[in-house]
């Protein structure tokens, strides 16, 4: 007898439910066997080709994003930056242009400047006036366009401290306005002293003042 038979015959000898159960057990070792061998595989395969696709999704969808925008860059103008700063520095420079032109429009003209200085220097009885010169016009902002020109003008003055006090405070108080470069008192001889006063307004030419 062979080793078949003998399980066969055990097999006959088993309950109904009994065998029902072996049958269930077989059937359900075969199908994890055939799932396990043939069924995981394919469905490892299976994600694996659908994580490809989704790879490639992506990375189609990315050069789709480049070109996008690299056509978009082709369409702008490339200058489109630089013109508008250009805009933006002419609007500065107009508004600044504007103030200085108010500025320049509250002095005193470089034809009047040095009249004007001895003009008020005649009403002081004890400062006399040395020399009076007018210096080189010097180009406010260097460029093919001529702008603005400083008109120095150099009084050399003697007398007392409070002369001078008095002297530029009567210039201070004059309605038209102009700025102060440098000054200089050396003390001579105490009380007298020697004052050197450079002053200067904004002229658009570059003609010498005359003095």
């Amino acid at each position: 007898m062979n080793g078949w038979q003998r399980l066969s015959e055990r097999f006959d000898l088993l309950t109904r439910r009994e065998q029902w159960m072996i049958l269930l057990s077989g059937w359900i070792a075969l199908l994890f066997v055939g799932f396990v061998m043939f069924i995981e595989p394919q469905i490892k395969t299976l994600t694996s080709v659908k994580q490809q696709v989704v790879s490639v999704a992506n990375e189609i969808t990315s050069s789709v994003n480049q070109i996008i925008m690299i056509e978009r860059k082709l369409q702008a103008n490339p200058n489109q930056d630089i013109e508008q700063r250009i805009d933006r520095l002419e609007q500065e420079n107009s508004v600044l242009d504007e103030e200085l032109q108010g500025r320049v429009a509250s002095l005193v003209t470089p034809v009047q400047m040095s009249g004007l200085m001895e003009q008020v220097l005649q009403r002081s009885e004890r400062l006399k006036l040395v020399s009076l010169e007018s210096q080189s016009p010097v180009q406010l902002i260097n460029g093919k366009d001529e702008g603005y020109y400083i008109h120095p003008v150099r009084l050399t003055l003697r007398g007392r401290y409070f002369d001078v006090v008095s002297y530029l405070a009567q210039l201070e108080a004059l309605p038209v306005k102009y700025y102060w470069r440098s000054l200089s008192y050396q003390v001579d001889k105490y009380p007298w002293a020697d004052i050197e006063l450079d002053v200067y307004t904004l002229g658009e030419s570059k003609d010498f003042i005359g003095g």
